[in-house]
C-alpha cells in the first residue's frame, strides 16, 4: 500500500511541475502567498520589497504614493491607485481609508465587508472597484461583475447589486445612495481585470451588453503581468 500511496505523490508532484512549466503563473496563482507583485508601497509606514512574503494577519496598512501597485493575496488581487491607504486583518481586506482599490475577489464563503469613510461595501465574489472622493466626500462603488451589497455608516443595507457589467453608485455624506455621476467606469479598466483574472488562473466574467463599449487604460494605467 506505502508503494501505491508514493506513486500516487510522486504523480501528483510530476503533473504540478508540467502545469508549472507550461503555465509558469500556475503554481504562483495557486499558493496561499501574499505578495506585492508590482509597484512600490509602504506596509505599517515602512518601504516594502516586491515579491516578499506578506504578513496579513495583524492589522496591516498598505499605502501607495504616486504610483500604481498590484497586491496578490490569496485567490483575490487588488490594484491598488496612487495616494491609497486600505487595512488588513485575518488575511483579509478591511477598510479603505482613503483613495481607490479595484478589488479581483475569488469565490467567497461569507461576505466580505470593507469600510469606507461614507460606507461599507459588502464583497461576495465579485470583481468591485471602490473610491473615497474625497473632494465630494462620498465613496463611488462599482460592482463589476459579481455580487455586492451596499451599506451605509449604521450598517444598513441600501442595495445589492448584481450583474455582468459595470454598476455603479455612490454613497453620499448624507447617508443616501444615487446613481454614479458618471458615463463611464471611474478609473478602473477591462483590460486590468482582465489580467489580473489570466495572473490569479481564471477566466473574467464580465459579459459586454449589446451597445456598450469596452473600457481600456490608458499607458501610465495599464498593468502588464
Amino acid at each position: 500500500m506505502s508503494k501505491n500511496l508514493n506513486r500516487r505523490k510522486f504523480c501528483k508532484h510530476s503533473s504540478l511541475v508540467i502545469l508549472a512549466s507550461l503555465f509558469p503563473n500556475f503554481a504562483y496563482s495557486n499558493s496561499s502567498s501574499n505578495k506585492i507583485i508590482k509597484g512600490n508601497v509602504l506596509v505599517n509606514g515602512k518601504n516594502f520589497n516586491q515579491n516578499s512574503n506578506l504578513n496579513l494577519e495583524d492589522v496591516t496598512v498598505i499605502e501607495t504614493n504616486n504610483t500604481l501597485a498590484l497586491l496578490k493575496n490569496d485567490q483575490n488581487g487588488f490594484l491598488i491607485r496612487p495616494n491609497t491607504k486600505i487595512k488588513f486583518f485575518k488575511n483579509k481586506i478591511r477598510e479603505l481609508v482613503k483613495g481607490s482599490v479595484h478589488g479581483i475577489f475569488g469565490k467567497q464563503s461569507n461576505e466580505l465587508k470593507i469600510k469606507t469613510p461614507r460606507g461599507t461595501i459588502g464583497v461576495r465574489g465579485t470583481a468591485a472597484y471602490i473610491e473615497y472622493e474625497q473632494k465630494f466626500d462620498r465613496t463611488y462603488v462599482c460592482n463589476c461583475y459579481g455580487e455586492t451589497a451596499v451599506y451605509d455608516l449604521n450598517n444598513k443595507e441600501l442595495k445589492v447589486l448584481s450583474n455582468k457589467y459595470h454598476t455603479p453608485l455612490v454613497i453620499n455624506n448624507n447617508n443616501r445612495i444615487d446613481n454614479s455621476p458618471y458615463n463611464y467606469p471611474l478609473n478602473h479598466f477591462d483590460d486590468n481585470i482582465n489580467s489580473i483574472e489570466n495572473f490569479l488562473g481564471r477566466k473574467p466574467k464580465w459579459e459586454l451588453p449589446e451597445g456598450k463599449m469596452i473600457f481600456f487604460a490608458p499607458d501610465k494605467e495599464k498593468i502588464n503581468i
